[in-house]
């Protein structure tokens, strides 16, 4: 018989139907699990491709309420191995029909005249007993691994059949007043390219900008023609794209075309993470880099901020020879102690380096949009937190104008923190000794002499213990009163250390949250989605499926939390102005009238 914990059965089933979005009961949950012996990730994935548990036949996990008391089952006929003539059945009764009597006898003949022998076996090789096929020139770990293949092989092509791309029933095309556009793939292993392009779309100024850009006209003409090749052509597929996704009255639109101009990689291996494939050189780069070379001349011309930002060391200026970086997507390890496991925190923490190091790196050229990857290539210890980010960011502590004010500011920081670190060691020393805790100790001592200690009748025994009791009460009195001011101090100055860099001189440079990507742990088209803020509100978009959220959904989605995903891409821009939207942006004429002939 088996035993098993139910709660935790009952824990991993709420776990699979919660990542199959309620799709399956929890009865088909119980036996894929029972089926893969409790293991979660192989039910989830064998749920994934299909598998409802039909053909479990038996498993550990077999509850109280089902537990069977089977009787014991006779063995199969054993095989009679070369040089071995003595067939022994030791399943009957004691010494049925001497069997044992004469097994015995036969044995002791054998050693008297051979004695024992130590080593391998002499009897010839029998195929019958083999790991593996005789005579094969092939290790086991050559085996292990082409297994491994196969079965990686098998997995993707399931994977394939229930991840295609499925267009929507005609009644549901239709785009909704006021709601955001899904951009989607016609391969599922694109997907993450698709919702960078989708994502990039509801950053306000790229939108605008892509909007305004024109091909040069060759000269003569009065008509810009598509062009042949290069960033131009990319830009006029993207341009295309941008306009359907503003203009057109369908719900969906296919990103095949666009995704072939980029060429992206796949993301063809389920342990790799999507947001590595956008970090330098993705995806991401690479179409930040096409922005970045068609729209050079007119950051010249309008003096405009870029796409990419500048950065280098601190003291760049006095060290000949350095050279400032430029960058787009900023690499954020998103796996830090739990009181710096923050988008801000980390950032310092990465930039700063050592701190008595006078390198820091800082932002020499700031530019209009930027984005964030939160990486987890590391491990946790204990409790996993979600990443915090904000609503808004201030990248002013960064910028090297205000290298010496940020600088001081952390120094206080440092010293804040070292006082609290004081404080807390005070309050440990305080309440525990010895690993015992000494406040617990202290009321327990109380309790005796007020409610146990026996004065037998004896006055100065009484007196004696009603004063021992009072001055143990003073002391705990007096002890928790100190504890209580030094948590009022440590409360303050992490108050005070929490909000040193918010001051007005580094509140200028504020750039706004547009777009979150989020992959929840697992593989396929629908473990990937997107929020987006379109007028005002917000949204979340998986494949076809489009909801209104709340901005607190936005900064605390807390998916793939242990799975050791989540949210993989942030994308901030500088903040508009109050009350600034995106008026009817002026796309180019020809593509325009095709997309309002197209919707209407």
């Amino acid at each position: 018989m088996h035993y098993h914990d139910e709660a935790k059965e009952s824990n991993n089933i709420e776990v699979l139907t919660t990542l199959m979005d309620g799709s399956v009961d929890h009865e088909v949950a119980r036996r894929v699990l029972r089926k893969f012996d409790g293991d979660v990730e192989k039910a989830a994935s064998a749920m994934i491709e299909g598998d409802r548990g039909e053909d479990t036949q038996s498993s550990l996990w077999t509850s109280h309420s089902q537990m069977e008391i089977n009787q014991p089952r006779p063995l199969p006929p054993t095989a009679v191995r070369p040089n071995s003539p003595i067939n022994i059945d030791l399943t009957g009764d004691d010494d049925q029909n001497g069997e044992f009597s004469r097994a015995l006898k036969a044995s002791l003949e054998t050693a008297s005249q051979e004695g024992p022998m130590f080593g391998p076996s002499q009897r010839p090789p029998d195929a019958n007993w083999a790991m593996v096929p005789s005579n094969v020139g092939q290790s086991q770990n050559d085996v292990a691994v082409d297994d491994l293949d196969r079965a990686i092989q098998a997995s993707f092509e399931q994977a394939d059949t229930g991840d295609e791309y499925q267009p929507l029933p005609l009644d549901q095309q239709w785009r909704k007043e006021g709601w955001p556009i899904t951009l989607r793939p016609t391969k599922h292993t694109m997907v993450y390219a698709a919702l960078v392009l989708q994502a990039l779309f509801y950053v306000p100024q790229i939108r605008e900008r892509v909007a305004n850009w024109r091909p040069a006209l060759p000269e003569g003409a009065t008509e810009a023609e598509p062009p042949k090749n290069g960033p131009e052509l990319l830009m006029w597929k993207l341009v295309e794209t941008f306009t359907n996704m503003d203009l057109a009255k369908l719900v969906d639109l296919d990103a095949h075309e666009v995704l072939e101009g980029f060429k992206p990689e796949p993301w063809s291996n389920p342990a790799q993470s999507p947001g590595e494939l956008c970090q330098q050189p993705g995806f991401f780069e690479k179409v930040a880099g096409a922005l970045e070379k068609v729209f050079t001349h007119e950051f010249i011309r309008t003096g405009q901020e870029k796409y990419y930002f500048q950065y280098g060391n601190s003291n760049f200026d006095d060290e000949p020879g350095e050279l400032l970086q430029d960058a787009s997507i900023v690499r954020v390890e998103a796996l830090g102690r739990s009181e710096t496991n923050d988008l801000v925190g980390r950032l310092s923490a990465q930039l700063s380096g050592n701190k008595d190091d006078v390198k820091r790196q800082v932002i020499f050229e700031p530019s209009e949009v930027i984005a964030f990857h939160l990486a987890r290539s590391g491990t946790v210890t204990g409790e996993r937190k979600p990443f915090k980010y904000p609503k808004h960011i201030y990248l002013d502590q960064f910028l090297k104008e205000n290298i010496e004010l940020a600088e001081s500011k952390r120094v206080q920081q440092r010293d804040l923190h070292a006082e609290i670190q004081k404080l807390v060691l005070h309050n440990k020393s305080l309440t525990h000794f010895n690993d015992k805790d000494t406040l617990t100790d202290l009321r327990s001592s109380i309790y005796y002499y007020e409610n146990v200690a026996d004065a037998k009748g004896d006055d100065e025994r009484a007196r004696v213990t009603q004063i021992m009791a009072n001055k143990l009460k003073n002391i705990l009195a007096q002890v928790e009163k100190e504890i209580e001011v030094s948590d009022i101090n440590i409360t303050k100055m992490r108050d005070q250390a929490a909000t040193l860099l918010d001051c007005p001189e580094l509140q200028r440079a504020r750039y706004d949250l547009r777009v979150v990507l989020v992959h929840d742990g697992l593989y396929g088209r629908k473990h990937l989605y997107s929020y987006v803020q379109e007028k005002g509100a917000w949204w979340r978009i998986e494949d076809t499926s489009i909801s209104q959220v709340s901005e607190g959904n936005v900064l605390k989605d807390s998916v793939g939390l242990h799975l050791g995903a989540g949210p993989y891409l942030l994308l901030y821009s500088r903040a508009l102005p109050e009350g600034a939207e995106l008026l009817d942006l002026q796309w180019p004429p020809p593509i325009k009238a095709c997309q309002i002939l197209f919707a209407c």
